[in-house]
């Protein structure tokens, strides 16, 4: 018996439905690629590349400044949480909720990364799905989508950047699937997805514009329940963190990020493609160029990238004349783009001459990939720092810290991931720093002091206990505190209580 269509189970394809209508869609730029299969066989290798890359030595390096904020943050109660972000930081809380039970649990450094690896590993599946039926483009954005350093450090980070990753290919995989073909459902999806992304990072709303501009001036029923949605999720967002995103917007987090210039310009996009410095030109080029190549081969697909990823690109750069937005992170939701760009170059290449195509592939590969695996494989200096804080410092011993705002480094490695208990010292006799005694509240007198900062400190004249060590930007040397000197706190450690304001 033949099922009726409405009776055969539903696929993904039926779901999203991002194929342009047969008359529109544009004809593989290798047509033997198709015959063959290779595409097929292409894209599940690469999300396995992906995988590979993410997971390798994913536990090597201990926490630095940035993971072990999130980790450390994340043990607290969430009232408590709430008010310490509003003061000392300027994300919303989503990531760190999610990362919460393993902050806890005070997990290793490999699964405590887990959850970034899946996000992204899954934003390069999704994405190679997208591009199943582009042709050598659609392969070669993808392969540069694993392989991108850019997206596989931030993939590995026990931070919100892996989860851009996934949630910037999701919102434009569904804009692409609403332009082509609007759906009743495609407005609560594109809701939930603005709502996530604004409570996991502001630059979600430079998305949310290209999301608006997509709509255009459309007037159809489908155009405003896609405005609706968009709404919703903004309205969803300021009423659950908007009063607490203007605390943190006059806190002045981010005014190290400097203002836009052209070359800074420049240097954020090429970013996305390479960290060499010197080839980020090139790359900017490059991406402009193949965004023409995806324009004129696909206009459908190239009026949802100029929405999704020029629009929102362009107004970080406007937005960082006057306030500090314009930085590769603060782009990480629309970090697909310029990969996709380049992708349509080879593409376009492609048709004209093969042997340049390859060439200019291998040119990518070898801008990419050594970089990446090079910074998957390279001690950190944190994990070279607290390594050897972890070997010299015993217990009844304190480390002290300078400048103290970068406490939680230690704390995270040498106290929750230690095999002692710990106690915070808030005065440690020493000014400007906070301390950390390791395993007993009988301090042994020897204080290590951990210096981060260039900026002077007046060290007591008290006895050495040990030669001066000079790591990757640090000093750490060993002083006897005379009796009297470290006021330590008897209560179990709170990184709420002990964290510096």
């Amino acid at each position: 018996m033949i099922e009726s269509p409405s009776t055969l189970p539903l696929t993904l394809d039926d779901l999203l439905e991002t194929d342009a209508p047969e008359s529109d869609a544009p004809e593989t730029d290798a047509p033997g690629w198709e015959r063959i299969g290779a595409t097929r066989l292409a894209l599940p290798a690469l999300v396995g590349v992906a995988l590979v890359l993410r997971l390798w030595e994913l536990g090597r390096n201990r926490f630095g400044f940035d993971e072990a904020f999130t980790s450390m943050a994340g043990r607290m109660p969430f009232g408590t949480l709430v008010t310490y972000l509003q003061t000392r930081d300027s994300h919303p809380p989503l990531d760190y909720l999610l990362r919460s039970p393993l902050a806890r649990l005070g997990t290793n450094e490999l699964v405590t990364r887990l959850p970034s690896v899946a996000f992204s590993v899954l934003a390069v599946a999704l994405f190679a799905w997208w591009m199943r039926r582009r042709g050598i483009a659609g392969v070669i954005a993808t392969a540069l989508l694993a392989i991108s350093t850019f997206q596989v450090v931030h993939g590995r980070d026990v931070r919100m950047y892996a989860d851009l990753e996934l949630i910037g290919v999701a919102t434009v995989v569904l804009a692409d699937s609403w332009f082509r073909r609007p759906r009743p459902w495609h407005a609560a999806a594109i809701g939930g997805l603005v709502l996530v992304g604004l409570l996991t990072h502001v630059q979600m709303f430079l998305l949310v514009a290209g999301l608006v501009a997509l709509a255009g001036f459309r007037t159809d029923r489908a155009a405003w329940r896609w405005r609706a949605g968009i709404t919703g999720g903004v309205v969803g967002w300021a009423a659950l963190w908007g009063p607490s995103f203007l605390i943190q917007s006059r806190g002045g987090h981010s005014d190290w990020i400097p203002r836009t210039t052209l070359a800074g310009v420049v240097h954020t996009v090429g970013s996305l493609v390479t960290t060499d410095a010197p080839f980020h030109a090139l790359a900017f080029v490059g991406v402009v160029i193949g965004a023409g190549f995806l324009v004129r081969t696909d206009r459908e697909l190239g009026r949802v990238w100029v929405c999704c990823g020029l629009v929102p690109i362009a107004l970080a750069a406007l937005a960082g004349l006057v306030a500090p937005v314009l930085l590769d992170r603060t782009l990480t939701v629309v970090s697909w783009a310029p990969l996709l760009a380049l992708g349509f170059l080879v593409g376009g290449i492609a048709e004209r001459s093969r042997v340049v195509a390859a060439a200019l592939v291998t040119v990518l590969v070898l801008l990419m990939l050594p970089t990446t695996v090079q910074a998957v494989t390279t001690r950190s200096s944190p994990d070279v720092v607290l390594r050897h804080v972890q070997n010299v410092a015993r217990p009844g011993d304190v480390v002290a810290i300078f400048s103290a705002g970068r406490m939680h480094e230690v704390v995270w490695t040498v106290g929750v991931r230690g095999s002692a208990a710990y106690h915070d010292v808030p005065d440690t006799g020493i000014p400007g720093t906070r301390g950390l005694l390791l395993g007993s509240n009988r301090p042994t007198g020897r204080v290590w002091l951990l210096r981060w900062s260039h900026r002077r400190l007046k060290v007591p004249a008290w006895p050495q206990c040990g030669p001066k060590w000079r790591g990757p930007g640090v000093t750490l040397q060993c002083l006897v505190a005379p009796p009297g000197a470290l006021h330590i706190d008897p209560s179990p450690y709170s990184w709420a209580k002990a964290a510096p304001r």
